[in-house]
């Protein structure tokens, strides 16, 4: 079986709270429990699921632990340090304009009647 990150099962980052926990383990819960789940009835979707199921409820074996989260926080820790690679920074390099101008998203409350 392969390794798999029980935070990224989990879909959480390693500072979650032990409540932010639980609420993505329940909701990762129903989305591959086979009684909740929508999706096609063939074994090898059922199959997936199943394992995917078992996943998610092996990662929350080990970070619903208070004791085992910090042993498996300590572990990875000292395992990315060791085996860590410096990443070498690409610099983005703009070639000419872009064909779409996009800029952020900014609400504008509504101007009350009579006023300029």
């Amino acid at each position: 079986m392969e390794f798999r990150d029980p935070y990224a099962v989990l879909r959480l980052d390693s500072r979650a709270s032990a409540a932010e926990i639980s609420r993505a383990y329940r909701a990762q819960l129903r989305m591959h429990h086979p009684d909740t789940r929508a999706g096609p009835d063939n074994e090898e979707h059922d199959l997936q699921e199943r394992l995917q199921l078992q996943a998610v409820m092996d990662a929350y074996a080990v970070l619903g632990n208070a004791a085992a989260r910090s042993a498996y926080d300590r572990e990875h820790q000292e395992s990315t340090h060791r085996t860590s690679v410096p990443v070498r920074r690409r610099h983005a390099v703009r070639v000419g304009k872009p064909d779409v101008v996009a800029g952020p998203l900014v609400w504008v409350p509504p101007r009350k009647r009579g006023a300029p």
